[in-house]
């Protein structure tokens, strides 16, 4: 499914929610270090997960562009302890909404894993099976690493060959995983399956309904909501609200309603980090959700700041404070 690439490329927004193009970026970080499940505790920072996977991924990239022996296991411990994270806070799904710059074929693997665990988590899926769906996100585009750079860097419209090319990434993928990934069977049915789509109109096999397996729909959503979100040398991202009400618009039919729900119950009509003008005039950023009451979320608001001075922030519960509403979404940019 194309995300926001193929709107730019000039296809309705229902082909670009059935069919897929990416590109990434250069990046030619050195081979990771391994690490051992004693490194590899609930207890490390965040922000440092989120760069143990990237660091791992970049490793696996880079090994697989040279045909050079690599394993899973390590990245398996790094998907344990983004779970372990992620029930504690949702300090990486800031991570996420921040659009930080970077490799963005390997930063999308990493944020597919984490928006992708938020939404099982709405789904009840036990700790076992999350680890599973992180794991899975994170190697969701193996494939992508085979695909030559003047097409994967390409940023001008793609021919019929070459989309043709790029979709077969999936296979690519599942025959690389099928090498290395024994311990870890259903890694390679997502890779197989992500880009496939509830209404038949995914590949690469037009798998519809229930022939699809749930984890890759959940992947395959995440996937869609962050493309849509980050920006391409060719496009400008969405803000995650503009995202959320862009799946909700055009994406009815690809995925199923209950992972939609999901989605936004985890993440909110307003996710973390959107900011927001209220009816009083002043703006606010979403720093904390209201699950019961998705319309009314926490805000740091702006406070007129004295001449001189650093403007400070209030914190405003919309759910107390029931004389102020949103009013509108601040464009970013």
């Amino acid at each position: 499914m194309a995300r926001l690439t193929d709107l730019i490329r000039g296809q309705s927004s229902q082909e670009a929610l059935s069919s897929d193009v990416k590109n990434s970026t250069h990046s030619m970080a050195p081979t990771s270090l391994p690490l051992s499940s004693s490194t590899l505790s609930p207890s490390v920072d965040e922000a440092d997960w989120y760069q143990r996977a990237g660091h791992e991924l970049q490793g696996i990239k880079r090994a697989v562009q040279t045909k050079q022996p690599w394993t899973v296991d390590e990245l398996a411990l790094i998907a344990s302890g983004v779970v372990s994270s992620l029930g504690a806070d949702d300090k990486l799904l800031q991570t996420v909404l921040r659009h930080d710059a970077g490799d963005y074929l390997v930063n999308n693997a990493v944020n597919v894993a984490i928006v992708s665990v938020k939404i099982a988590e709405a789904l009840r899926y036990e700790s076992t099976k999350l680890e599973q769906v992180a794991l899975a996100g994170l190697l969701h585009d193996l494939g992508m690493f085979v695909l030559p750079d003047a097409l994967l860097y390409k940023t001008g419209t793609l021919t019929e060959d070459e989309r043709q090319e790029m979709r077969k990434h999936p296979q690519h993928g599942a025959r690389l995983f099928k090498d290395v990934g024994e311990a870890y069977p259903w890694v390679g049915r997502v890779i197989l399956q992500e880009h496939e789509r509830w209404d038949g109109t995914g590949y690469p096999n037009r798998l519809a309904g229930d022939q699809i397996d749930e984890v890759a729909l959940v992947i395959g959503l995440a996937d869609v909501f962050d493309a849509l979100m980050n920006a391409r040398p060719y496009r400008h991202g969405m803000s995650p609200h503009q995202a959320i009400r862009t799946l909700l618009v055009s994406g009815k039919t690809v995925f199923p309603y209950h992972l939609l729900k999901a989605l936004v119950d985890q993440l909110s009509v307003y996710p973390l980090g959107t900011t927001v003008r209220l009816n009083t005039g002043e703006t606010g950023v979403v720093s904390q959700l209201n699950r019961r009451y998705p319309l009314r979320p926490i805000l740091q608001v702006m406070r007129q700041a004295a001449s001189g001075h650093v403007p400070a922030s209030k914190t405003v519960d919309l759910r107390t404070e029931t004389s102020m509403h949103i009013v509108e979404v601040v464009p970013i940019g």
